[in-house]
């Protein structure tokens, strides 16, 4: 598969592959991620191909590219704890009785 030439940002080489910036400097020290060109004293530059090229290669030692998930489903949040008070660092009021716990009767 062939791909324009030039060169990829930090900046797009991070959108490009959902990682961030320190992830990418990491992978580089490592020598586990394409070495990147000086453009200019002080702006670096990734090469299209070769950016593709890796992409490609840990896709395939993945097992091919991911499908699609969908929505990620999670536990829905208390509403108690969209009511924090952020200067005591807690809820604002009660929550009501603990579980467990026997409350007297009154």
């Amino acid at each position: 598969m062939e791909f324009p030439t030039g060169y990829y940002t930090l900046k797009q080489v991070c959108e490009l592959l959902t990682l961030s910036r320190s992830t990418i400097y990491r992978m580089r020290c490592r020598g586990e991620f394409v070495q990147a060109v000086d453009l200019t004293s002080g702006r670096i530059g990734f090469p299209i191909p070769e950016v593709h090229a890796w992409k490609l290669k840990r896709e395939e030692a993945r097992g091919g590219p991911r499908r699609q998930r969908g929505l990620i489903r999670c536990r829905p949040v208390q509403p108690w704890k969209l009511n924090r008070n952020p200067a005591r660092g807690g809820p604002r009021g009660r929550r009501g009785p603990v579980r467990g716990r026997s409350v007297p009767a009154g």
